[in-house]
């Protein structure tokens, strides 16, 4: 068990490249919480090769917190209200002179004392939600006309007219609600094997639909047949030698059959765009987090699709009662996604707030559900890590199946 919690936010390019994330901690060991992070090695885990956005405390930065860390791999976001001071500026010489890049967090309208850095730092985090447009480019000129010249990243972008005031003045990241939750284009559809998919995730959960009936509707589409025997072959299932589905049902059973196949229906979405690729690892992530949430008698497979559907309406850009529409799930799964009700609900709310970084509202939440609040952090860390493995065996069958 660890001392701290962490969680991470993708902060996307103007094109929707995915250019690094925003990892913020909640620790019971306050400065500690990095270098722990750092020492267990999910630290790099989670940034997954990418640059780390870190918020920092004046106590964690002058105590040489980030000097452990890859130069370049971490840009330490100092707090706008932090005053330069002889120990400040010591620890950014050390720090700079290590290779080490700055920020400044949350600059706002007012001009904040830690400004006197700017020469130094090479992003400023500006909260989208400071003003309008004007506003907007009034921080934006006061921060750039700085030595350092820094790039502007636009916080807590949570509507489609701050990303386009944000985009047009020229920003060089964005994070924020408004990218987990596109508009759904209700003209939208899904590819056939898709479909075919979905249909057999409500088959597979009926247990009076036996394993050879399973076998012969996968068996109608050559593409989905050819994709679940690699999968299951997989070195991720333990490269068992399955040489049909109705083996592959009997060897691993209904629920990770279950499983593999609504990771096989997100992974269906394809795209280059960063965003795009964010969501369906988020959607397959929050499934398997929800999933672990069993503290109460909760069902674990129900766990996995209600958390992973919880997100399918932004992946497929389509609204989720017509995405329901195709796959028949239980009562009470219906009841969580639609209408937020049931027993099942309360893993969405808990998924949703530990995302958003609200750590003591996902430990109310987990507690509620019977789950132990100090293993939330393992099972979040647990489910990037299954996510990319489970991700890059089902779009290595996909690959595989184009490529025939």
């Amino acid at each position: 068990m660890s001392d701290f919690a962490l969680v991470r936010q993708p902060v996307f390019g103007g094109t929707g490249s995915l250019i690094g994330y925003d990892i913020r901690f909640s620790s019971v060991d306050g400065p500690g919480s990095f270098a722990q992070s750092f020492l267990s090695g999910t630290f790099d885990l989670v940034r997954n090769r990418l640059p780390a956005f870190v918020s920092t405390t004046r106590e964690q930065f002058i105590a040489d917190a980030y000097l452990v860390a890859e130069p370049g791999s971490v840009i330490v976001m100092l707090p706008a209200s932090l005053a330069p001071d002889a120990e400040m500026n010591e620890a950014i010489a050390r720090f700079t002179a290590a290779g080490g890049k700055l920020g400044l967090d949350e600059v706002g309208a007012a001009p904040a004392p830690a400004e006197a850095f700017l020469p130094h730092v090479s992003w400023v985090r500006i909260d989208s939600r400071s003003g309008g447009a004007a506003t907007i480019n009034a921080i934006c000129d006061r921060v750039t006309h700085s030595k350092g010249n820094p790039k502007l990243v636009a916080s807590h972008v949570e509507e489609l007219d701050q990303y386009e005031a944000t985009l047009e003045r020229g920003f060089d990241g964005f994070q924020g609600t408004f990218f987990s939750r596109p508009e759904p284009l209700p003209a939208a559809d899904m590819p056939q094997s898709t479909v075919a998919a979905m249909r057999l995730m409500g088959m597979a959960r009926d247990q009076k639909i036996s394993d050879h009936q399973l076998e012969d509707v996968i068996a109608t589409d050559p593409v989905l047949t050819f994709q679940l025997l690699r999968l299951v072959n997989s070195a991720a299932l333990g490269g068992r030698g399955v040489a049909s589905i109705g083996q592959a049902l009997r060897l691993i059973g209904r629920s990770a059959f279950l499983r593999w196949l609504a990771v096989a229906v997100a992974a269906a979405r394809k795209s280059t765009n960063g965003v795009d690729q964010e969501l369906v690892r988020q959607a397959v992530e929050r499934g398997r987090l929800c999933e672990q949430l069993v503290g109460s008698g909760r069902d674990a497979g129900t766990l996995f699709l209600v958390g992973l559907f919880s997100l399918l309406d932004a992946v497929f850009r389509m609204p989720l009662d017509e995405i329901l529409e195709r796959v028949v799930l239980s009562a009470e799964a219906t009841e969580a996604l639609i209408d937020r009700t049931g027993p099942y609900a309360d893993a969405i709310n808990f998924a949703e707030s530990y995302e958003l970084g609200l750590f003591e509202n996902a430990s109310e939440i987990a507690k509620e559900m019977g789950v132990d609040p100090s293993k939330v952090g393992e099972y979040y860390t647990n489910a990037i890590t299954w996510t990319a493995e489970a991700l890059g065996a089902v779009l290595e069958s996909q690959d595989a199946a184009a490529a025939r």
